[in-house]
């Protein structure tokens, strides 16, 4: 049987405890230890041989250790409990799992003079049960005198990790639920006699609505986490708005407020992902119609592009005060209430992020709001 190698990574030398300490010493009384003992995420220093030399105290409170001396001279993941730290004898960074770990990939890298940011996942055992870190780590090359060492911040991101797994569940199982829903009421109309028709119809539109809610936050979610994928197809814009108009009709089932599209709406074809057009227009829309007041009109309009695309436009005779119109942008910000403000925010991000294409507005006294979508030419 061959010899194991005494590492399948990174080298296994190490400076004995004695040497570790006093540059750990020559960095404490540095200002360097005062301005990182400021920061609020996790900081450590290691040296040339991976050791730490450095650590800030929400290091030690992230590891439930209250004295730098008890992990001076071990590696990261021996200090953060990695469950693969000690399989062998040269300790972190020489295991097979360890040419996979992020936090072991962005110190080489910063050993080598460049900065990096890479994810790692640990898992460690606690007190006898197994528990896991998503960590974000950042490193950065510096040299202190005669050693060569790497900055490094570490950011527990196990909690934005747990959410975003659970969004993905979320969002396939109400799915699933809703598929079956629609199961049903295709069942129904089957069976039932056409007496039920407006009930079934009725049925039918709550259930559309929901499975367009539903995809609506799972796309702004794929989008605030760079993981939306465009499908691009073509459309006619005067059309497109003329089926928008009547969609969102809905929004205003008592005919209170007047829906339009303007007679000198231009037909245009357009080629772009329509699903997220149609996302930003009826929002666009939406909030038009809450703006509104009883017998006012809401106009769709759409016309040339000034670089050869084309500008849908939504029009309402309200104006804004001072401060919506400085902040309809923001993230989170709403005029509803608590807990809202995605609306105008993710229709911004969804104009740029997906479209490449940009979102404006205008608000007036008597000229009212406008809302503008600029697509460029495809």
């Amino acid at each position: 049987m061959p010899e194991q190698p005494a590492t399948f990574f990174l080298p296994t030398k190490r400076l004995d405890r004695d040497r570790i300490l006093a540059i750990a010493q020559e960095i404490a009384v540095s200002p360097t230890s005062a301005s990182l003992s400021l920061i609020p995420l996790g900081v450590i220093i290691v040296n040339e041989t991976r050791q730490i030399v450095y650590a800030n105290a929400p290091f030690l409170t992230l590891i439930e250790t209250p004295r730098f001396e008890d992990v001076a001279g071990k590696r990261p993941g021996e200090a953060l409990g990695c469950s693969h730290a000690w399989e062998m004898a040269g300790g972190c960074g020489t295991s097979r799992f360890c040419r996979y770990c992020g936090a072991a990939k962005a110190i080489v890298k910063s050993l080598g003079g460049a900065r990096d940011t890479q994810e790692c996942a640990i898992t460690r055992n606690v007190e006898a049960q197994t528990d896991a870190l998503n960590l974000q780590v950042w490193t950065a090359p510096f040299q202190a005198q005669e050693h060569q060492l790497v900055l490094s911040s570490i950011l527990n991101i196990g909690h934005e990790k747990s959410l975003h797994g659970l969004e993905r569940i979320f969002f396939h199982d109400i799915m699933n639920a809703v598929s079956g829903i629609k199961g049903l009421h295709d069942l129904f109309s089957l069976e039932l006699p056409s007496t039920y028709g407006a009930e079934l119809e009725l049925l039918h539109t709550s259930i559309e609505t929901i499975r367009d809610i539903i995809e609506s936050h799972k796309d702004f979610t794929a989008v605030e986490a760079r993981e939306y994928q465009p499908t691009c197809s073509c459309i006619e814009s005067r059309d497109l708005l003329h089926k928008l108009a009547a969609y969102c009709q809905l929004y205003d089932p008592e005919g209170r407020k007047h829906l339009i599209v303007a007679e000198s709406a231009v037909s245009l074809p357009v080629r772009t992902d329509t699903r997220i057009v149609q996302r930003i227009l009826i929002n666009m829309v939406k909030n038009a119609l809450e703006a509104s007041k009883r017998g006012e009109t809401v106009t769709l309009d759409c016309r040339p592009g000034t670089d050869g695309g084309v500008t849908f436009l939504v029009h309402n005779p309200a104006v804004m005060r001072e401060e919506v119109r400085l902040r309809v942008f923001e993230r989170a910000f709403s005029t509803k209430g608590e807990g809202r403000g995605f609306g105008t925010y993710g229709m911004r991000l969804f104009a740029e992020n997906c479209l490449g294409g940009h979102i404006r507005f205008t608000s007036e006294p008597e000229r009212g709001t406008t809302f503008f979508l600029d697509l460029p030419d495809a």
